[in-house]
Protein backbone atom coordinates (compact mmCIF):
# COMPACT_ATOMS: atom_id res chain seq x y z
CA UNK A 1 0.00 0.00 0.00
CA UNK A 2 1.84 3.43 -0.64
CA UNK A 3 -0.33 6.45 0.84
CA UNK A 4 -1.18 9.52 -0.69
CA UNK A 5 -0.13 13.12 -0.02
CA UNK A 6 -0.90 14.66 3.27
CA UNK A 7 -3.38 17.86 1.98
CA UNK A 8 -6.40 16.24 2.26
CA UNK A 9 -6.41 15.78 5.82
CA UNK A 10 -6.06 19.42 6.97
CA UNK A 11 -9.93 19.94 7.23
CA UNK A 12 -10.86 16.68 8.62
CA UNK A 13 -12.18 16.64 12.36
CA UNK A 14 -9.66 16.54 14.60
CA UNK A 15 -11.25 13.58 16.93
CA UNK A 16 -10.34 11.11 13.66
CA UNK A 17 -7.44 9.28 12.84
CA UNK A 18 -7.54 9.07 9.12
CA UNK A 19 -5.13 6.87 6.59
CA UNK A 20 -5.45 7.07 3.26
CA UNK A 21 -3.82 4.66 0.51
CA UNK A 22 -3.49 4.66 -2.87
CA UNK A 23 -4.86 0.83 -3.15
CA UNK A 24 -5.34 -1.79 -0.74
CA UNK A 25 -6.86 -5.24 -1.08
CA UNK A 26 -9.93 -4.38 1.48
CA UNK A 27 -10.29 -1.79 3.68
CA UNK A 28 -12.09 -3.74 6.21
CA UNK A 29 -9.48 -6.28 6.17
CA UNK A 30 -6.91 -3.62 6.89
CA UNK A 31 -8.48 -1.74 9.52
CA UNK A 32 -9.84 -5.21 10.98
CA UNK A 33 -6.04 -5.63 11.43
CA UNK A 34 -5.29 -2.74 12.89
CA UNK A 35 -7.84 -2.44 15.88
CA UNK A 36 -6.67 -5.85 16.62
CA UNK A 37 -2.99 -4.53 16.92
CA UNK A 38 -4.61 -1.46 19.33
CA UNK A 39 -5.64 1.24 16.58
CA UNK A 40 -8.37 3.76 18.36
CA UNK A 41 -11.88 4.40 18.45
CA UNK A 42 -12.93 7.04 15.60
CA UNK A 43 -9.91 5.33 13.26
CA UNK A 44 -10.49 5.43 9.96
CA UNK A 45 -9.18 3.96 6.59
CA UNK A 46 -9.72 5.33 3.19
CA UNK A 47 -8.62 4.01 -0.09
CA UNK A 48 -8.88 5.49 -3.42
CA UNK A 49 -8.88 2.13 -5.10
CA UNK A 50 -9.87 -1.20 -3.97
CA UNK A 51 -8.81 -4.83 -5.67
CA UNK A 52 -11.09 -7.14 -3.37
CA UNK A 53 -13.82 -4.84 -1.71
CA UNK A 54 -16.55 -7.68 -0.24
CA UNK A 55 -20.52 -6.15 -0.10
CA UNK A 56 -22.45 -8.34 1.75
CA UNK A 57 -22.92 -12.13 0.74
CA UNK A 58 -19.52 -11.87 -0.21
CA UNK A 59 -20.22 -10.03 -3.45
CA UNK A 60 -17.71 -7.65 -5.12
CA UNK A 61 -17.53 -4.12 -4.57
CA UNK A 62 -16.59 -2.28 -7.65
CA UNK A 63 -15.02 1.33 -8.27
CA UNK A 64 -13.44 3.26 -10.69
CA UNK A 65 -10.26 3.82 -8.85
CA UNK A 66 -10.43 7.47 -7.31
CA UNK A 67 -13.81 8.27 -8.30
CA UNK A 68 -15.83 7.13 -5.37
CA UNK A 69 -15.61 7.19 -1.38
CA UNK A 70 -14.17 4.13 -0.33
CA UNK A 71 -13.98 3.76 3.87
CA UNK A 72 -13.66 1.96 7.03
CA UNK A 73 -14.40 3.63 10.26
CA UNK A 74 -13.24 1.89 13.36
CA UNK A 75 -15.62 1.95 16.37
CA UNK A 76 -14.14 0.84 20.03
CA UNK A 77 -15.58 0.94 23.37
CA UNK A 78 -14.43 3.52 25.79
CA UNK A 79 -13.73 2.69 29.33
CA UNK A 80 -16.89 1.69 31.31
CA UNK A 81 -18.87 2.28 28.49
CA UNK A 82 -20.95 -0.50 27.24
CA UNK A 83 -20.00 -2.46 24.25
CA UNK A 84 -20.74 -1.06 20.57
CA UNK A 85 -23.34 -2.89 19.21
CA UNK A 86 -23.41 -3.59 15.26
CA UNK A 87 -26.81 -2.66 14.44
CA UNK A 88 -26.09 0.58 16.40
CA UNK A 89 -23.09 1.37 14.61
CA UNK A 90 -24.31 1.19 11.18
CA UNK A 91 -27.59 3.00 11.91
CA UNK A 92 -25.05 6.15 12.74
CA UNK A 93 -23.07 5.49 9.59
CA UNK A 94 -26.16 5.35 7.71
CA UNK A 95 -28.19 8.43 9.11
CA UNK A 96 -25.11 10.07 8.62
CA UNK A 97 -23.98 9.14 5.17
CA UNK A 98 -27.64 10.26 4.15
CA UNK A 99 -26.96 13.67 5.53
CA UNK A 100 -23.65 13.73 3.91
CA UNK A 101 -25.00 13.57 0.76
CA UNK A 102 -27.62 15.45 0.59
CA UNK A 103 -25.25 18.69 1.86
CA UNK A 104 -23.89 18.60 -1.76
CA UNK A 105 -27.37 18.33 -3.75
CA UNK A 106 -28.36 21.74 -4.34
CA UNK A 107 -32.18 21.18 -4.73
CA UNK A 108 -34.19 19.55 -2.16
CA UNK A 109 -36.19 17.41 -4.41
CA UNK A 110 -33.24 15.24 -5.49
CA UNK A 111 -31.81 15.44 -2.06
CA UNK A 112 -35.07 13.85 -0.94
CA UNK A 113 -34.68 10.96 -3.70
CA UNK A 114 -31.49 9.90 -1.31
CA UNK A 115 -32.98 6.75 1.05
CA UNK A 116 -31.89 3.76 3.31
CA UNK A 117 -32.84 0.17 2.14
CA UNK A 118 -32.95 -2.22 4.92
CA UNK A 119 -30.50 -3.31 6.01
CA UNK A 120 -27.40 -1.32 4.63
CA UNK A 121 -27.91 0.22 1.05
CA UNK A 122 -27.75 3.81 0.14
CA UNK A 123 -30.66 4.45 -2.75
CA UNK A 124 -31.28 7.43 -5.07
CA UNK A 125 -35.04 6.37 -5.87
CA UNK A 126 -34.99 2.66 -6.52
CA UNK A 127 -30.85 2.26 -7.70
CA UNK A 128 -28.17 1.44 -5.16
CA UNK A 129 -25.52 4.07 -5.06
CA UNK A 130 -23.99 2.86 -1.72
CA UNK A 131 -23.48 -0.14 1.14
CA UNK A 132 -21.96 -0.80 4.21
CA UNK A 133 -20.62 -4.27 5.77
CA UNK A 134 -19.59 -4.47 9.21
CA UNK A 135 -17.32 -6.59 11.21
CA UNK A 136 -16.75 -7.26 14.86
CA UNK A 137 -14.33 -9.10 16.68
CA UNK A 138 -15.58 -11.75 18.76
CA UNK A 139 -16.26 -9.92 21.98
CA UNK A 140 -17.71 -7.33 19.83
CA UNK A 141 -15.00 -4.95 22.04
CA UNK A 142 -14.30 -3.12 18.79
CA UNK A 143 -16.42 -2.86 15.04
CA UNK A 144 -15.57 -1.57 11.87
CA UNK A 145 -17.84 -0.45 9.46
CA UNK A 146 -17.00 -0.19 5.90
CA UNK A 147 -18.90 2.00 3.79
CA UNK A 148 -18.53 2.57 -0.22
CA UNK A 149 -20.54 5.31 -2.03
CA UNK A 150 -20.47 6.31 -5.61
CA UNK A 151 -19.93 9.27 -6.21
CA UNK A 152 -18.35 9.76 -9.95
CA UNK A 153 -18.61 6.31 -11.48
CA UNK A 154 -21.19 3.21 -10.82
CA UNK A 155 -21.71 -0.07 -12.44
CA UNK A 156 -24.66 -0.54 -14.68
CA UNK A 157 -28.23 -0.77 -12.57
CA UNK A 158 -26.28 1.41 -9.96
CA UNK A 159 -26.23 5.17 -9.42
CA UNK A 160 -24.37 7.31 -8.68
CA UNK A 161 -24.31 10.60 -6.51
CA UNK A 162 -23.43 12.82 -9.13
CA UNK A 163 -26.44 11.97 -11.19
CA UNK A 164 -28.11 14.55 -8.53
CA UNK A 165 -27.32 17.98 -8.88
CA UNK A 166 -24.42 18.24 -7.39
CA UNK A 167 -20.73 20.21 -8.31
CA UNK A 168 -18.91 18.44 -10.69
CA UNK A 169 -15.68 19.30 -8.71
CA UNK A 170 -16.74 17.45 -5.66
CA UNK A 171 -14.17 14.90 -4.54
CA UNK A 172 -14.24 11.24 -1.90
CA UNK A 173 -12.38 13.60 -0.09
CA UNK A 174 -15.33 16.29 0.23
CA UNK A 175 -17.81 13.59 1.41
CA UNK A 176 -15.71 12.01 3.80
CA UNK A 177 -15.20 15.00 5.51
CA UNK A 178 -18.75 15.30 5.46
CA UNK A 179 -19.41 12.17 6.60
CA UNK A 180 -16.90 12.33 9.52
CA UNK A 181 -18.46 15.16 10.56
CA UNK A 182 -22.32 14.35 10.40
CA UNK A 183 -20.88 11.30 12.17
CA UNK A 184 -19.50 13.28 15.42
CA UNK A 185 -23.28 14.84 15.38
CA UNK A 186 -25.16 11.77 14.94
CA UNK A 187 -23.34 9.98 17.71
CA UNK A 188 -24.80 12.51 20.20
CA UNK A 189 -28.22 11.81 19.55
CA UNK A 190 -30.13 9.75 21.85
CA UNK A 191 -31.00 5.61 20.90
CA UNK A 192 -34.58 6.47 19.99
CA UNK A 193 -33.81 9.25 18.37
CA UNK A 194 -31.58 7.92 15.92
CA UNK A 195 -34.10 4.94 15.20
CA UNK A 196 -36.63 7.39 14.74
CA UNK A 197 -34.20 9.40 11.88
CA UNK A 198 -33.51 6.15 10.77
CA UNK A 199 -36.84 4.83 9.97
CA UNK A 200 -37.52 8.51 8.43
CA UNK A 201 -34.94 7.83 6.12
CA UNK A 202 -35.86 4.16 5.26
CA UNK A 203 -37.57 3.14 1.63
CA UNK A 204 -38.09 -0.49 2.66
CA UNK A 205 -41.07 0.37 4.89
CA UNK A 206 -45.08 0.18 3.72
CA UNK A 207 -43.33 -1.91 0.96
CA UNK A 208 -44.04 -5.61 -0.21
CA UNK A 209 -40.50 -7.36 -0.10
CA UNK A 210 -39.02 -10.68 -1.02
CA UNK A 211 -35.73 -11.21 1.63
CA UNK A 212 -33.40 -14.17 1.44
CA UNK A 213 -32.47 -15.40 4.48
CA UNK A 214 -29.11 -16.12 5.66
CA UNK A 215 -30.39 -19.93 5.66
CA UNK A 216 -31.09 -19.72 2.48
CA UNK A 217 -34.97 -19.45 2.95
CA UNK A 218 -37.00 -17.12 0.83
CA UNK A 219 -40.13 -15.07 2.41
CA UNK A 220 -42.34 -12.19 0.91
CA UNK A 221 -44.27 -9.87 2.45
CA UNK A 222 -45.09 -6.51 3.86
CA UNK A 223 -42.12 -4.58 5.51
CA UNK A 224 -44.20 -2.69 8.77
CA UNK A 225 -42.34 -2.13 10.84
CA UNK A 226 -38.57 -1.51 12.37
CA UNK A 227 -38.18 -2.59 15.87
CA UNK A 228 -35.71 -0.47 18.52
CA UNK A 229 -33.04 -3.43 17.73
CA UNK A 230 -32.67 -2.77 14.08
CA UNK A 231 -34.48 -5.74 12.78
CA UNK A 232 -36.92 -5.73 10.23
CA UNK A 233 -40.64 -6.82 10.94
CA UNK A 234 -42.40 -8.83 7.91
CA UNK A 235 -46.10 -9.63 7.32
CA UNK A 236 -46.53 -12.70 5.80
CA UNK A 237 -50.15 -13.78 5.55
CA UNK A 238 -51.06 -13.64 9.04
CA UNK A 239 -48.07 -14.26 10.34
CA UNK A 240 -45.72 -11.51 11.49
CA UNK A 241 -41.95 -12.44 10.86
CA UNK A 242 -39.11 -10.68 12.90
CA UNK A 243 -35.78 -10.58 10.60
CA UNK A 244 -32.25 -10.12 12.44
CA UNK A 245 -30.42 -10.26 9.13
CA UNK A 246 -31.17 -10.60 5.28
CA UNK A 247 -30.84 -10.06 1.36
CA UNK A 248 -34.35 -7.74 0.50
CA UNK A 249 -35.39 -6.80 -2.67
CA UNK A 250 -38.24 -3.91 -3.04
CA UNK A 251 -40.73 -5.61 -5.21
CA UNK A 252 -43.34 -2.64 -4.79
CA UNK A 253 -45.24 -0.05 -2.65
CA UNK A 254 -47.95 -2.02 -0.35
CA UNK A 255 -51.99 -0.94 -1.27
CA UNK A 256 -53.50 -0.43 2.30
CA UNK A 257 -56.98 -2.55 2.10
Amino acid sequence: MTSTSDNWQKALPHNWIVQRVAETGSTNADLFTQAQAGATHHSALMADNQTAGRGRLDRTWEAKAGANLLLSLLFRKSSGDDQPEIAQCQRVVAVSAVRACRSFVTAQKFAESIKLKWPNDLLIDSKKFGGMLSVADAGQTFIVVGIGINIGWAPDQAAKLKDLAVSSSLEPVDLLRMLLEQINIVEQLSSRALHDEYVDELATLNKLVRVELTNGEMIEGKATALDLQGRLVVQVGADMRVIDTGDVVHLRDAIEE
